[in-house]
């Protein structure tokens, strides 16, 4: 959870960095655009919730907030890039993330997604084990999700 945290963290204070070219141009499945909001409860019992806003041009917004079963309560935001490709959701944070994070993806209906990590540089969480849903949330407006 801590180098979840301090990756979080890094990503955050340098958001300001250019995403690799290779990722500008690629291609977005619009049925993921609006604003998305999970949650994950590690062993621990510390627990992860988001809130995601995916737009239409491939950038998104996201942020988390991390509950310590101690109480503690910390708050993080993040930007970057989002994309499908391959069947696959990719995003990432530039420039913490050299490489994106790769998830497997599937609508449950038609308001919730399941997805399952596939490809990460990043240690704190087991590729094929890390498993989460998302549900559409009605609390933005329409216009938030355009540049």
């Amino acid at each position: 959870m801590k180098k979840f945290l301090l990756m979080l963290i890094m990503a955050g204070l340098s958001g300001c960095e250019t995403v690799p070219d290779k990722y500008q141009q690629s291609h977005t499945d619009n049925r993921l655009v609006g604003t998305w909001t999970g949650e994950y409860v590690e062993q621990d019992g510390s627990v992860r919730s988001w809130t995601q806003t995916r737009k239409v041009d491939g950038t998104y917004s996201i942020e988390f907030l991390f509950m310590e079963p101690d109480g503690t309560i910390e708050r993080q935001t993040e930007t970057g890039r989002w994309w499908t490709q391959d069947e696959l959701f990719h995003e990432i944070t530039p420039p913490g993330m050299k490489q994106p994070d790769s998830y497997q993806y599937r609508f449950k209906d038609n308001r919730c997604i399941e997805f399952l990590l596939v490809a990460s540089d990043d240690a704190s969480e087991e590729i094929g084990q890390y498993r989460f849903v998302e549900c559409l949330s009605n609390k933005v407006p329409l216009a938030a999700l355009i540049n």
